[in-house]
């Protein structure tokens, strides 16, 4: 249990509702923080201004030439505190009743007049700098306890009736940001309930894009594309299977009504036997063979270089035996150094089914030829035989296609080779002019 709770907790707060309404309720915080900073920092600005009057008022005939202790000590109920000082920023004077001078701070008339004004909280002295007419500069203060003690309290009545509309208007806020969250992730429970039903079932079925919102469609859209992939091979597996099953069910019939009549008879014909489990073993062999090819193009696996020159050479030699069994002759002529991208037993398991196809279908000797392209390595393998006509060529890359239905071949060996060039980035393909050469090109891993 509590796993389970912990797990729920975990997907609560990676809600994308729960994030951007926290995130929307913060920032109303914040501003609502602020306008109560900045409401309550104009008791600084009224204080100043009210001085600013007042040592306007006190001082509105006096000059530098006069002693400061012409200026009233009292106004409107509070002591006054005035420091002198000459136009050249040097101390004049100051109060006598004063323990210290009060600093300088030159007038600044524009500030009133910038857009932007900003006046951090005070102390309990507050001072104003009025400018005399010969360039000197009066420092005016006053310790205002009794005008700061009521605008404090007037600002915090405003601040406390302020609350009885703010909390209001945020709970109506976080109402309407549920309902504007509710409303904008509609269409993506939609299209979540629509992702959910897809299967074997519905394998056509895709989200659809025309509601979501447009920070969504690109995940939507890489799901589509997903899909088509996964249907793609989907399809492709199940073909695959149901030709498989149609292929093995011959000889597996053939093999099986041979056993029933050697138990019928007593007799096992033995060489019929071994040739139809031969058969059998390679049609399973190249069926796994094609699989893993498949495989590989859907998921591509890191490319590394092969020897070609070397590997063709091991291939031929390897199968020399059997065209010396049936006297027919393997003619090959190699260009050193070839060097192609590939791993080196894919490529070998083409080149064998390449020749073992001419071997078997067709006629005279077999040349086999390999030479440097531009860019890519050229192989070709060629007989004698009438080779496949123009309009059935492409065809005889499909699984299971023969060109005779009385061959004992298995139909998969050139849909093998097609896939391991592929992978690879190369082509494979029938010479137009000479039917019976196949031509196979390779990407150059220099």
């Amino acid at each position: 249990m509590p796993a389970l709770a912990d797990g729920k907790l975990t997907r609560s707060r990676r809600s994308l509702r729960l994030r951007i309404l926290i995130a929307l309720l913060l920032v109303f915080v914040l501003g609502a923080s602020l306008s109560a900073v900045l409401t309550y920092g104009t008791r600084d600005d009224l204080r100043r201004s009210i001085l600013q009057l007042q040592a306007r008022t006190v001082s509105e005939h006096y000059s530098a030439d006069q002693p400061i202790s012409t200026l009233p000590r009292y106004h409107a109920g509070s002591e006054m505190e005035y420091t002198l000082y000459n136009p050249d920023g040097s101390l004049h004077s100051f109060a006598d009743y004063m323990p210290r001078p009060r600093r300088l701070r030159l007038p600044t008339p524009d500030d009133h007049d910038s857009w932007w004004h900003w006046s951090p909280f005070g102390g309990q002295v507050i001072n104003v700098p009025i400018a005399l007419p010969d360039g000197s500069v009066l420092m005016v203060s006053r310790n205002d306890a009794a005008e700061r003690d009521m605008l404090n309290q007037l600002l915090l009545d405003r601040l406390r009736h302020s609350l009885l509309f703010i909390v209001p208007l945020g709970l109506l806020s976080t109402a309407l940001i549920l309902a504007l969250l509710h409303w904008t992730l509609r269409p993506v429970r939609r299209a979540t309930a629509l992702a959910a039903n897809i299967g074997p079932q519905a394998p056509d079925q895709r989200i659809p894009l025309a509601d979501l919102p447009q920070e969504v469609q690109p995940l939507a859209n890489a799901a589509n594309q997903a899909l088509d992939r996964l249907a793609g091979a989907y399809d492709a597996s199940q073909r695959f299977i149901a030709d498989a099953a149609h292929e093995l069910r011959t000889p597996l019939t053939v093999l099986d009504l041979r056993l029933q009549d050697a138990r019928r008879s007593g007799e096992a014909d033995w060489l019929a036997l071994e040739q139809e489990m031969r058969q059998l073993t390679r049609l399973a062999e190249q069926l796994l063979a094609l699989a893993r090819q498949e495989d590989g193009q859907r998921f591509a696996a890191p490319r590394s270089s092969t020897a070609l020159s070397r590997l063709v050479r091991e291939v031929a030699a390897s199968l020399l035996p059997l065209f010396e069994a049936q006297q027919r002759r393997l003619e090959i002529q190699v260009e050193d150094g070839l060097e192609s991208l590939g791993q080196a037993e894919e490529l070998r398991l083409a080149l064998v089914n390449l020749l073992e196809n001419a071997l078997l279908h067709g006629r005279g000797p077999v040349h086999l030829r390999a030479w440097r392209g531009a860019q890519m390595v050229e192989v070709s393998i060629a007989d004698a035989g009438q080779g496949v006509p123009k309009a059935q060529q492409e065809a005889m890359f499909e699984r299971f296609r023969k060109g005779r239905q009385d061959s004992t071949g298995t139909g998969l060996g050139l849909p093998i080779v097609r896939r391991v060039v592929e992978n690879v980035g190369g082509s494979v393909w029938f010479d137009a002019e000479h039917p019976s050469t196949l031509r196979l090109r390779l990407p150059s891993a220099r």
